[in-house]
């Protein structure tokens, strides 16, 4: 058989996202396109490669024998073609496609999207929520660029490093007697609290955090999005304990007041993953570089594609 690097990119697609739907559209391919090229695998191959499965499919002995070396080859001559392609934010019309947990998405996404209408007016920018964790496949078949969240412990086959830190601060219904400057402990302990239990290991955190210091949370509503909270706290009358950056753009919109916690949580990180292979890929320096910009409050370094990150 005469490699047939489309073919391959179908095997290396389906191998990923055990899923022929799933492949056909991270490919921009029909699904009866991706079963032919199957079809021609096999017969060149003289096996199955992929069996149905409940969900989709699995692979064969022979397609997990094989299937390191193709994704290999596949990546060094990804690697060929970015080294020779210069990037132009300017004028490029890719689609760039990140992994957002809700606080990275709420914080980042606005100065994000008007980061791109300067910098890259023709591009397309597509954020979808991790979820509870990061599947590293997601990254490694360059089905995502990038990831933003908190990943502990790292994955596997990643990098991962630090964009930026952030510190908590409670934000109180206007109507609420007795807040100054500072917020008593025992009023923060007595009003009504609405907790943010977004996805993942957020939650988890802060519980971990205030139980630590000592403060309990007298729960009066458990809400799933910060912004949510805003709005909850306003109407009930009560607190809820955010981190710093979404106080910041909440309070004042709400009319809420922002104070800080009586008590020192800490801080916590918000992370960037990527993997290895896009670290000399100029497309996926420019957005890195273009993010830390933006998480020290500064957006107008993205102009091209140079530059390093680690």
């Amino acid at each position: 058989m005469t490699a047939d690097i489309a073919l391959l990119r179908v095997f290396h697609a389906v191998m990923e996202e055990r899923n022929v739907t799933a492949a056909a559209q991270r490919l921009g391919q029909s699904q009866s396109t991706v079963s032919a090229a199957l079809a021609r695998l096999r017969v060149a191959l003289g096996d199955e490669l992929f069996l149905r499965a409940r969900y989709g499919v699995e692979p064969t002995e022979k397609a997990l024998q094989i299937a390191p070396d193709i994704a290999a080859g596949l990546d060094r001559l990804e690697q060929a073609f970015r080294a020779a392609e210069p990037f132009d934010p300017a004028q490029s019309t890719r689609r760039f496609r990140l992994l957002l947990g809700p606080y990275a998405e709420v914080v980042l996404a606005p100065a994000l999207a008007a980061a791109f209408v300067r910098h890259a007016p023709k591009a397309q920018l597509e954020l979808t929520p991790i979820g509870p964790d990061l599947d590293p496949r997601s990254l490694a078949g360059q089905t995502f660029d990038l990831a933003i969240g908190r990943f502990s412990p790292p994955p596997q086959d990643l990098v991962v490093s630090e964009l930026f830190t952030d510190g908590f601060r409670c934000i109180v219904a206007p109507g609420v007697h007795g807040v100054g400057a500072a917020l008593d402990r025992d009023l923060y302990e007595r009003l009504p609290h609405v907790v943010v239990a977004p996805p993942g290991k957020w939650r988890t955190g802060l519980q971990k955090l205030t139980a630590d210091a000592g403060l309990r949370r007298n729960t009066a509503m458990v809400v799933s999005h910060f912004l949510t909270a805003a709005t909850t706290v306003a109407d009930i009358g009560g607190i809820a304990t955010v981190p710093a950056r979404i106080a910041d753009m909440v309070a004042k919109p709400y009319g809420l007041r922002n104070v800080a916690v009586p008590l020192n949580l800490g801080s916590f990180p918000t992370q960037i993953a990527w993997h290895p292979h896009n670290r000399r890929d100029p497309r996926n320096i420019w957005l890195r570089e273009l993010l830390k910009s933006i998480a020290c409050g500064k957006s107008d370094s993205g102009r091209n594609g140079q530059g390093a990150s680690n």
